[in-house]
C-alpha cells in the first residue's frame, strides 16, 4: 500500500513538471517575440546622451574635440624671445584647450636645416618664426604651405608684401618690420625737419662750418644702403622681384649718382670720405643736425642724451618723392605637413598675433616696428612721435632682397661710387658699370676688382 501511494505521487509530480517546462518556453517564446518586433523604449537619459554624441555636445565630447597642440620654432633675439613667450602664454590663456609648445634656435641656419629635414620626413614643427630669407631656402624645398587665404596681404605695408613671394606665390605672413634708415635730427638745433633735399642743401649753406666740424648733414654714402634710397625716390628700383633681375642700370640710378656728384662736387655741403663711426659721433656730440641711420639707433641716441626726432628722409632733389629704404622683418611660415584641427589653431594663432595689441605691445618691448599698415590711426601710436614718424619711414620702405642678391648690389654700388664723388667717372657711366660689375659678382661670386683683372 505504501508502494502504490509513492507511485501515484511519482506520476502526478511528473505531469506537474512537464505543464511547468511547456508553460515556461511559452513565457519565455513570448518575450523574445516582443523584443523583437517592440524595442524597448529608451530613458530620458539613454536619449541625452545620444543627442549629446549626435550634436557634439556634452563636457566630454566638447574636450576631446578641443585639445590641440601645435609647435613653434624661433630664432629670435632675446627681446623679441621674451615678448614671443608672453604672446604665446596670452593665447593659451584665452583659448584653454590649445597647448603651444616653442623651441628656440641659435641660429636661422640651424632652425632651417633641422625644420627641413623634420618636415621632408613627415614631421617637424606647424609653424615657423623667422627671416623673410627664410623663403628663399625653404620654399624651394617644398617643405612649407603656399599661403592662399590665411592672410590678407592688403593689411600689410607694401615693403614686406613685395618679399613675403617666391615665383610669385605667397609664402611668409609678415609678422614684425625692423632694420631700416630714417632721417635723425637734433631737436635742440632745429625745430622742424627738411621737406625736400633742396631745403636740406640751404640749411647746409646756413649751418655748415668745415673749420669748426659743424655740418647741417653728413652721409654715409661709402655704404651702399644709403645710396639705394634715392633710387625709389627717383621712381626706379634695383631689382624686379618676381624675377629676381638685376636692375640697377637705369635713369634713377643715374639720377642719384648725379644728386650725389652735385652736393659734393658742386655745392660742396658735405666733407668727403668721412666714416660711420665719426658720423655717428659726431651726431651725438652735438656736431652734426641731421643725419640719415638704421632706426634701431634711436634708444642708442637717447641715451646719449639727445633731444631726437624722427622723420622721413626728406624728398629727392629736383624731384617728388621721397626715398625709399630697404626694410626687412619677421614673419610666419606653415609646415607643408600641417592640416586639420592644427592648421585652424596655427590660423587662430596668427591672426591673434596680428592683432592690433599685440603688435603694439611688441612695439613697446622690442627694437621692431608692426606690419600693419593702418596702425598709425591707433591712437597709441599716434600719441609716440618718435613711433608714429618711424612708421610713415617704414610704410614706403622697399622690401630688402635676399642675402645673395643683396650682398652683390652692395659691393657694387660701394666699389664704385667713389669713383663718382671724386669726379673720376660720369654718372651715367658708373650707373652701366654697377650693373655690369653685379652680374659679374652673381655669376661668379668673385671681387670686382678680381673680375676686372680679368677683362
Amino acid at each position: 500500500m505504501i508502494g502504490n501511494i509513492f507511485r501515484l505521487k511519482g506520476t502526478r509530480s511528473l505531469r506537474l513538471l512537464i505543464i511547468s517546462v511547456i508553460f515556461s518556453l511559452l513565457l519565455l517564446l513570448n518575450t523574445v517575440s516582443c523584443s523583437l518586433f517592440n524595442p524597448p523604449a529608451e530613458t530620458d537619459t539613454e536619449k541625452a546622451e545620444e543627442e549629446a554624441v549626435e550634436n557634439g555636445g556634452g563636457e566630454l565630447a566638447a574636450s576631446e574635440e578641443l585639445e590641440v597642440q601645435i609647435s613653434l620654432w624661433d630664432c629670435l633675439e632675446p627681446k623679441e624671445r621674451f615678448a614671443l613667450m608672453e604672446s604665446v602664454n596670452s593665447f593659451m590663456v584665452e583659448n584653454g584647450h590649445i597647448d603651444i609648445e616653442t623651441r628656440h634656435f641659435r641660429s636661422q641656419e640651424e632652425l632651417e636645416d633641422q625644420f627641413e629635414a623634420a618636415s621632408l620626413a613627415g614631421a617637424g614643427p606647424e609653424l615657423l618664426l623667422l627671416d623673410f630669407d627664410g623663403i628663399q631656402r625653404l620654399v624651394p624645398g617644398s617643405v612649407v604651405k603656399e599661403i592662399i587665404d590665411e592672410a590678407d596681404y592688403s593689411l600689410f605695408i607694401d615693403g614686406l608684401v613685395e618679399i613675403s613671394k617666391y615665383n610669385g606665390r605667397n609664402y611668409m605672413i609678415p609678422f614684425r618690420s625692423f632694420d631700416f634708415l630714417t632721417l635723425f635730427y637734433n631737436k635742440d638745433l632745429m625745430s622742424e625737419p627738411p621737406a625736400s633735399f633742396e631745403e636740406v642743401i640751404e640749411y647746409c649753406k646756413e649751418v655748415n662750418n668745415f673749420g669748426g666740424g659743424i655740418y647741417g648733414l653728413l652721409l654715409n654714402a661709402s655704404e651702399a644702403d644709403w645710396i639705394i634710397p634715392f633710387i625709389g625716390g627717383y621712381d626706379d628700383w634695383i631689382v624686379d622681384y618676381s624675377s629676381s633681375s638685376l636692375t640697377l642700370d637705369n635713369q634713377a640710378t643715374v639720377k642719384t649718382l648725379e644728386f650725389l656728384n652735385y652736393i659734393y662736387n658742386e655745392e660742396k655741403i658735405l666733407p668727403h670720405n668721412i666714416e660711420y663711426s665719426e658720423i655717428n659721433e659726431s651726431f651725438k656730440n652735438g656736431n652734426v643736425h641731421m643725419i640719415i641711420d638704421n632706426i634701431q639707433l634711436a634708444g642708442e641716441y637717447e641715451e646719449a642724451g639727445l633731444n631726437i626726432g624722427i622723420a622721413k628722409i626728406p624728398r629727392v632733389w629736383q624731384g617728388s618723392k621721397y626715398p625709399t629704404p630697404l626694410i626687412s622683418g619677421l614673419g610666419f611660415m606653415i609646415n607643408i605637413n600641417c592640416y586639420g584641427d592644427e592648421l585652424v589653431t596655427v590660423n587662430e594663432f596668427i591672426q591673434y598675433m596680428l592683432t592690433e595689441k599685440v603688435q603694439i605691445d611688441w612695439t613697446s618691448v622690442t627694437d621692431t616696428f608692426p606690419v600693419l599698415r593702418n596702425i598709425d590711426r591707433s591712437e597709441t601710436v599716434r600719441n609716440n612721435e618718435i613711433i608714429y614718424n618711424a612708421f610713415q619711414q617704414a610704410k614706403i620702405c622697399r622690401g630688402e632682397p635676399d642675402k645673395e642678391l643683396i650682398m652683390v648690389i652692395r659691393d657694387a654700388i660701394r666699389d664704385n661710387i667713389e669713383s663718382v664723388i671724386s669726379g673720376g667717372v660720369l654718372p651715367a657711366d658708373a650707373a652701366l658699370k654697377i650693373q655690369e660689375d653685379a652680374l659679374r659678382l652673381r655669376s661668379g661670386n668673385i671681387p670686382v676688382e678680381e673680375a676686372e683683372d680679368t677683362e
